[in-house]
């Protein structure tokens, strides 16, 4: 189980997180929901180590993020919006490279590419692939590690339909490998697609932490509303 107590992080006098509190499941797909600017990034990078907090506490599979941040960096992953990769290297030379510095198992990386179905793609250069397949080889780089947490910002932003339902889909496999997914979105229809439970943020703060989807999109339309105003 993740669990986050009362977290807060500000930026100057720009509060990211405000007194921030959920927890989630393990094995689960867990999203995130809230629009431009609601805090979902902050908290990815608060849960992968990446940024501190200014109070409150995190807890994940056991592991104090104070105190033991190494331990959890060994079994979390990251996939961030921007891709993370050479794109003069060939996919399996990024793979290869990658698979090295993390140093990922052989099973961990046959998975990392039958799950993203990067096989036929391995001598293709990174900067001639597709959209579609860049995502995919930038969230195999992160199954490299053989995490027990992955977290996806916003994966799916400015491919086409087809690839990204190609890469939801494949996210509904990692659950299969046991493997916790935090997912963030703007967009209900990805969460409603994939997730076992939703949290909606805005503007740093818990609006509601739903499995039931008729309440979720209730809520998810009047924060919408309210940040249009």
């Amino acid at each position: 189980m993740i669990k986050i107590s009362n977290i807060s992080k500000s930026y100057g006098e720009v509060k990211a997180l405000d007194n921030l509190s959920f927890s989630i499941k393990e094995g689960s797909i867990f999203g995130l929901l809230g629009v431009n600017g609601a805090g979902k990034s902050t908290i990815l990078s608060v849960l992968s180590g990446l940024t501190s907090i200014d109070s409150g506490e995190v807890e994940i599979f056991g592991l104090s993020l104070k105190t033991e941040l190494n331990k959890i960096k060994k079994i979390s992953s990251i996939i961030p919006q921007n891709l993370a990769f050479y794109e003069q290297l060939t996919v399996k030379e990024n793979l290869d490279f990658f698979q090295k510095i993390q140093n990922g198992t052989d099973e961990s990386y046959k998975k990392a590419l039958e799950v993203n179905r990067l096989e036929k793609l391995l001598n293709q250069k990174a900067y001639t692939l597709s959209g579609g397949q860049k995502r995919r080889l930038n969230i195999a780089i992160g199954l490299l590690n053989s995490p027990k947490v992955i977290y996806f910002d916003e994966p799916t932003v400015g491919i086409d339909p087809k690839s990204r339902n190609e890469i939801l889909n494949s996210i509904k496999e990692y659950k299969k490998l046991g493997i916790t997914v935090v997912y963030t979105s703007h967009y209900m229809n990805e969460v409603e697609m994939i997730c076992d439970e939703v949290a909606i943020i805005s503007k740093g703060r818990l609006i509601t932490q739903e499995n039931n989807l008729i309440n979720l999109e209730k809520h998810f339309l009047e924060i919408t509303k309210e940040d249009n105003v």
